[in-house]
């Protein structure tokens, strides 16, 4: 009997279903984003298991657990469904967004969960209501995630030449410096040498030191302090608005957090290159319909109307 008859004899919708639990962990989760029954989902695990002869996926805590042949076929898997997906949409005539029934997984840091969600939802719910987002922030295992289709896309400013990736520029930032809006330092205009004797907060979403500002005094023959080195710029913008500690981050985001917490933006006082967000994503998923129509939008919600 040739492979192809092999797999006559297997219920391919329950490939659908170990993706899913693959990627979730959870029965729950993945019975809400099949549109399933935690029930269903359980006794499609059951025959998953003696499809395979292997426990497949098992009870650790509050999550499930891969055994180390679900592993190993969680990529080729995740490759096969996403080709057979672009074949069915390619043979289904035009693509409809209305249409699709997905959830996509986007490893970001918060600042574009704060910038860049708030304008993608309203038209991820106008236009494909079916359509589910998880955020998930990575530090520095961000590009191995992307390269192993562990998320779906990627959105930051330093992507690893690792093989495999599609890196996409799609805007260019600024750096500003927040403050507290009755610090001392605003009483006058701020100077290089009064910015390098603050204390610092830097924001490191990959965990790494350093950091062009670092890089720009360094060649001014200057340094700063960084008593706090932390993840997520949000949280530091808070930090900030309770000390005399400063930050240098996007201004994108300094507009959207400063009024709200009581602080003040002002430049940078010497030159520091601005950055530039990019998307990152795994080459199998460029021919995508449906990948590609997110990322489309997630590019679009990054470069919003002047």
């Amino acid at each position: 009997m040739s492979d192809l008859h092999h797999l006559a004899q297997v219920d391919l919708n329950l490939l659908v279903v170990l993706d899913e639990l693959l990627r979730s962990r959870s029965t729950t989760i993945a019975a809400k984003r099949l549109g399933r029954t935690q029930s269903a989902v359980s006794h499609s695990l059951a025959r998953l298991r003696a499809t395979f002869d292997d426990p497949l996926l098992l009870r650790a805590g509050s999550v499930l657990e891969p055994t180390s042949s679900a592993e190993r076929m969680q990529a080729p898997l995740r490759e096969v469904l996403l080709r057979a997906a672009a074949l069915v949409a390619g043979s289904s005539g035009e693509f409809e967004p209305a249409r699709i029934e997905r959830t996509f997984v986007l490893a970001c840091a918060d600042y574009t969960e704060v910038i860049i969600l708030p304008r993608l939802l309203p038209v991820l719910r106008r236009q494909a209501p079916g359509v589910d987002v998880v955020t998930r922030f990575l530090g520095d295992d961000f590009d191995r995630a992307v390269q192993a289709r562990e998320v779906d896309l990627g959105y930051g400013t330093r992507f690893r030449a690792l093989s495999g990736i599609v890196v996409q520029p799609v805007s260019n930032e600024n750096l500003v410096v927040l403050l507290r809006r009755r610090h001392p330092a605003l009483r006058r205009r701020l100077a290089k040498h009064t910015y390098a004797a603050l204390d610092h907060v830097l924001v490191a979403p990959r965990g790494l030191p350093g950091s062009a500002v670092d890089t720009a005094l360094e060649a001014l023959g200057l340094s700063r302090r960084v008593v706090l080195r932390m993840p997520h710029f949000t949280a530091a913008a808070v930090v900030v608005s309770k000390t005399d500690l400063v930050v240098t981050l996007p201004e994108g985001l300094a507009r959207e957090v400063a009024p709200g917490l009581g602080l003040v933006a002002v430049p940078l006082p010497f030159a520091v290159p601005g950055f530039t967000f990019s998307i990152g994503y795994s080459e199998s998923f460029e021919d995508d319909a449906a990948h590609r129509w997110f990322r489309e939008r997630v590019v679009e919600a990054a470069r919003p109307p002047p």
